[in-house]
């Protein structure tokens, strides 16, 4: 039942889903779903990144500030209350965002897709000559190594946000 849920939510109504009836067209059918995987993996990995390259030039900037601010407030005699108040506040923002950074691993999860990308251009390119060879030659046992390795890519794949799994 969730299996039939998960394809109806996939596709749309006016192209149901059917499943390849030959070898043939289950290796051209991994090829596009691999390639499309590769392609999403690297765009996440690519948005992480500059996710992580932003958060990361914000607590830079701010944390200089404030460490500026901090320093010219100690050598100025009469500094007023509410440049006080602007420092603590700047150096409370340098510290959020510096969790957030920890927090979130931007450039680590970055990784884990950029590695999963990978895996399935590898694969891809493996059922691409696959697909090239004479189809008379399509070994069962090669074919079920392809499959028992896209499933261990998708088991161990990060997850993918609907935005990106619906882009491309």
């Amino acid at each position: 039942m969730t299996d039939l849920l998960l394809r109806s939510q996939r596709t749309d109504a006016a192209s149901p889903y059917d499943p390849p009836r030959d070898t043939p067209a289950l290796v051209l059918a991994w090829i596009k779903r691999a390639r499309e995987s590769q392609i999403r993996h690297y765009t996440m990995a690519d948005r992480l990144t500059r996710c992580g390259r932003r958060l990361g030039l914000a607590v830079i900037g701010i944390t200089a500030a404030t460490g500026t601010s901090a320093f010219l407030s100690l050598v100025a005699t009469v500094v007023s209350p509410d440049v006080r108040v602007v420092i603590g506040m700047t150096s409370l923002s340098a510290a959020v965002l510096a969790s957030l950074q920890t927090f979130l691993r931007y450039g680590e999860r970055a990784e884990l897709h950029r590695r999963a990308g990978a895996q399935y251009g590898a694969v891809r390119r493996r059922l691409e000559a696959i697909h090239a060879a004479d189809p008379c030659v399509h070994d069962p046992c090669v074919i079920d190594a392809v499959r028992d390795e896209l499933d261990h890519i998708a088991q161990t794949a990060p997850h993918l946000p609907r935005v990106v799994a619906s882009k491309h």
